[in-house]
């Protein structure tokens, strides 16, 4: 009877009327989120009383969430692809980016949500305490885990903590290993890894020192995050411009220095890396489109006057020339 309680976190009726399921066999459930700007799929999956594991992939620009959060479950996330962004409760928000791990109580999960690059793609692991350790020294005696504490550790209050990717890169890489690894697992025997990698990222997290990721997290505020979502399209709506960091800080009125950052900080690239990237995939697909476009046309689509220009930084994205990717 106590596993009723997570059951009633994966019946699809909780995740909101935006949900609906669309498949579904002994094993896992496949949720599809529908939103104006795109669509999400959830792959989900009870691993044992008390844990699940939800498999995320969206493909949209923002959506709303009507999760019905409950105190007594904290999760741990993880992004592999995209961005996530995030509000929290001083109107600020922050963003996860591959390889982040956010672990915190549901409680403030209902609300809109950002994929600045339209697309995410993650692991949500949604553990129930009490019930999860019953269920842990029942499939694995002798091996001892202090969920309480892990929760104690981590979820104190309800603000997330967020284990950086470069941190645990240079200190903590099984974290990233162990989430990788669950990516790759025949079906067979998937429910059975599922438990083992839990194990481990639980016992890892048990000994891991947290002051090893006490730097401070950047949390832009609302209104400056909506300015540069502003600069982006104007971008991408004008791709024949070349934009100056300068022009767009005159035009937006924000300072150059603070345009730079945030806009790293949201699309997870420098402004002038994105805008070559940007220009050169939009390229990419007219010749891909058109056999008959001329290169020259194609530069200066994007905002090249100069076609050997346009090829040097075409063959620097995409790693041949603009003949040879129509050739091919």
């Amino acid at each position: 009877m106590k596993d009723k309680v997570i059951s009633e976190v994966l019946d699809r009726q909780g995740f909101g009327s935006n949900v609906q399921l669309v498949a579904e066999d002994e094993g896992c459930k496949v949720l599809r989120l529908e939103a104006p700007t795109g669509e999400g799929f959830m792959s989900l999956y009870l691993v044992m009383p008390g844990i699940y594991v939800m498999f995320n992939d969206f493909h949209l620009e923002a959506c709303e969430s009507e999760f019905q959060n409950m105190d007594t479950v904290f999760c741990i996330d993880y992004c592999r692809q995209g961005r996530m962004e995030h509000d929290n409760e001083t109107f600020g928000r922050y963003y996860m980016e591959s390889g982040d791990i956010r672990i915190e109580k549901r409680t403030h999960h209902a609300g809109s949500f950002s994929m600045p690059t339209k697309h995410y793609h993650g692991i949500t692991i949604g553990i129930q305490p009490e019930l999860a350790e019953e269920s842990l020294k029942r499939e694995m005696p002798g091996i001892k885990v202090d969920i309480g504490l892990i929760m104690e550790k981590f979820c104190a209050t309800d603000k997330e903590f967020l284990l950086r990717k470069d941190t645990i890169l240079k200190s903590d890489e099984p974290l990233d290993k162990i989430f990788n690894e669950l990516y790759s697992i025949p079906e067979d025997i998937r429910i059975a890894f599922f438990k083992v990698k839990i194990m481990e990222l639980l016992l890892r997290l048990e000994m891991l020192d947290t002051s090893l990721y006490s730097s401070e997290r950047v949390y832009i505020p609302a209104s400056q995050a909506e300015r540069i979502k502003h600069v982006h399209k104007l971008i991408v709506d004008n791709p024949e411009r070349n934009f100056t960091s300068e022009e767009l800080s005159h035009r937006f009125s924000i300072p150059e220095s603070t345009l730079r950052k945030n806009f790293r900080i949201i699309y997870g690239s420098p402004l002038y890396k994105y805008i070559k990237t940007y220009k050169m995939n939009l390229a990419a697909g007219l010749l891909k489109s058109d056999e008959n476009i001329k290169i020259s046309d194609v530069a200066s689509n994007v905002g090249y006057d100069n076609p050997s220009k346009f090829a040097a930084a075409f063959k620097d994205v995409l790693g041949v020339t603009p003949v040879k990717y129509r050739n091919k």
